[in-house]
């Protein structure tokens, strides 16, 4: 019962929002939004104002002078320092890559050791059963 009931609000609910959008459509489909653009006065035209400033600020406009030297000094010595940062990364990773390739190294020879030491104790009970059935 409460599952219809919860269709039947639902199904009431999109007919009057359609009922409201068609009302609302039919209301306003004759006025034209263009129209309404042209009377806003909501918006400043700022075009006029700025040749009138131009005219009278251009004398107190200052310029600041470039120093190419100092930043040619500033962009070495940045370079140089990324320079060695990547050196000294380079150097630390190929660090730790030797150190990880030593420790796989020594973890694959375990591994074989164990495997190898298996598969002697299984060929060994299997020929322990074979001479026992032998007999």
């Amino acid at each position: 019962m409460a599952k219809k009931f919860g269709k039947f609000l639902m199904f009431t609910a999109f007919a009057g929002a359609a009922m409201a959008g068609a009302y609302y459509y039919l209301q306003n489909k004759n006025s034209s939004y263009s129209d309404d653009m042209d009377d806003d006065d909501d918006y400043d035209d700022f075009h006029d104002d700025s040749d009138i400033d131009a005219e009278n600020d251009e004398s107190s406009r200052n310029y600041v002078a470039l120093d190419l030297e100092k930043a040619e000094n500033a962009a070495a010595s940045a370079v140089d320092a990324v320079k060695d940062a990547a050196s000294s990364a380079a150097d630390t990773a190929a660090d730790a890559m030797k150190d990880a390739a030593d420790t796989a190294k020594k973890a694959a020879k375990d591994v074989a050791k164990t495997a190898e030491a298996k598969v002697e104790e299984f060929f060994d009970d299997d020929d322990d059963d074979n001479s026992a059935d032998s007999l």
